[in-house]
Parts: structure tokens; sequence; C-alpha cells
């Protein structure tokens, strides 16, 4: 046992050691995790394109077409983004990077980070058969027809009302 003079309290070199060892843990931990890749990454993405002035959605696809440390904690975080804000701000054109980034480039991916489920879905949820595509485009033509046709018939109406009063 050693005796500090200046304080007047024994002190064991061995205690010592151990609780500077034990104070320092925490910060080793975080040096040691700082860096690794989190499933939890994609909560910030939002708020650091709003913050850097990016296009929401920019780091989510900086994920998808850049490959990092782990691909399959890549995909999850991406997955994690889409079920959380949808694909809209993923799938379309990207001003920053210049270009637009598709389902096949998502799915690529996924199925790369070991999701191949989920990229299968993906493609089937963005790829409507044309015939479904042209029957629904048909049928809204034809709501928007009937709009405006029952839009001018009543205004048509209306104005003869208002003008037979008058007479």
């Amino acid at each position: 046992m050693y005796h500090n003079k200046q304080i007047g309290i024994p002190v064991d070199p061995i205690s010592l050691g151990i609780e500077v060892v034990m104070a320092a843990i925490p910060f080793i931990m975080n040096a040691i995790n700082k860096g690794k890749p989190s499933p939890n990454d994609w909560q910030g993405w939002v708020a650091l394109d709003s913050k850097n002035g990016q296009p929401i959605g920019t780091n989510a696809i900086t994920w998808i077409i850049k490959d990092g440390q782990s691909i399959q904690n890549e995909a999850l975080n991406i997955l994690q983004y889409i079920r959380n804000y949808g694909t809209q701000d993923v799938l379309t054109y990207n001003s920053y990077y210049n270009r637009t980034i598709t389902a096949d480039d998502l799915a690529n991916k996924l199925r790369r980070g070991g999701f191949e489920n989920e990229a299968k879905q993906l493609i089937q949820q963005v790829q409507v058969p044309a015939p479904v595509q042209a029957a629904s485009n048909i049928l809204s033509n034809v709501t928007k027809s009937t709009s405006s046709l029952l839009l001018y018939l009543g205004i048509g109406i209306g104005l003869f009302l208002i003008l037979k009063k008058k007479k």
C-alpha cells in the first residue's frame, strides 16, 4: 500500500488501477462501436437530408447505390426506411445524384443484402400489369369526363332557371 503524503490518504495502486480502467470502459466501448453498422441508422436520414439541404430520400438513395461495410445492414436500413416513409422519395429522380432510382436498383440492393422475398414483393408492387393499368386509365378518364359533363349540365340548368325567372 502506498501512502500519499500530499493528501494523507493511503492509496492501493491495484485498486486505483482498477478504478481507472472501470471508468474508461464506456469511452473505450464507444470508440470501438463508433462507425459500426446499426440497424437504426435510417432514423436520422430525413433530418440529415433536411440539414444538408438535399432532397428528402437522398441518404436512403446513397445507401442503395453505394456499398459500405455491411450490405446486409444497409439493405435492412433501407427496408426500415421504406416501411416507414414509403418509396416515393426513393424511387424517383434525385437532383443530388442527377439520376432516377428504379425499383430494379432497390431490389438489387435488397437481394444482395439477403432480402430476396422483399425484393420480389417490391418488384411485384411496382410493376402493375399493362391491361390493369390501361383499364385503370380508361376508368379514370371516364370518371373525369362524367364529372365535367355533370358540372356543365348543372351550370346550364342553373343559367336556364335564372334567365327564365327574369322574363
